[in-house]
């Protein structure tokens, strides 16, 4: 029989009929690759446009994921077995415990506590952000490969901990629509990528 679509084999379905497995595997792919798009440029244009209520929600989601890893960290010292448990596990637990849930019911009472909780974030990113460039600077001068994207990038993780230190709420806000214009030109990049791929195997 001769075969289609260049396989080594032909498929059939239950009436004898010929799938063409290639093209039906191809706009699966063009689908999926629709749909990712839609999704980043949805989450894109509410960050871009409404920074205050996505970057609120943002975190909460942050939060609330910081009180469940706090809360998994002490079940997790529990059901470990006697010998095998560490008090820094539970410490570490307990502390994120405390600290996620007073700001949690801190922004669920007023607005003021909303604000608390963010600027607990973006001081917890600040530091996050310098430790990262302290380290990219170390390695930069220790590394002679490389050494001036390294240099580069932890000097622009100073200056974003910097300015997340400063004023820690309208940098919040502000990172907030950085990451919706990201989330936008991902979803161009990878219709344009798509496109082209498919151009490509037209030729």
């Amino acid at each position: 029989m001769k075969q289609e679509n260049n396989l080594p084999y032909t498929v059939l379905d239950q009436d004898g009929r010929i799938i063409k497995t290639e093209e039906s595997t191809k706009r699966g792919i063009r689908k999926a690759v629709w749909i990712s798009a839609l999704v980043l440029a949805a989450l894109g244009a509410l960050a871009l446009f409404f920074p205050i209520a996505v970057g609120t929600g943002f975190a909460f989601l942050i939060t609330a994921g910081v009180f469940l890893y706090g809360l998994s960290q002490g079940i997790t010292y529990f059901r470990s077995p006697r010998e095998s448990r560490s008090g820094w596990t539970l410490a570490n637990g307990s502390l994120l415990v405390i600290v996620s849930g007073v700001a949690l019911s801190g922004a669920l009472m007023s607005q003021l506590g909303i604000l608390r909780m963010i600027t607990i974030l973006s001081f917890a990113a600040g530091f996050l952000a310098a430790s990262i460039g302290v380290s990219q600077i170390a390695a930069g001068i220790a590394n002679k490969t490389g050494r001036g994207w390294a240099l580069l990038g932890g000097g622009l993780n100073l200056l974003v901990s910097f300015f997340m230190c400063v004023n820690p709420i309208v940098s919040w806000f502000a990172l907030t629509t950085v990451w919706g214009a990201y989330l936008i030109a991902d979803a161009i990049t990878l219709l344009l990528a798509e496109r082209w791929a498919q151009t490509g195997s037209r030729t």
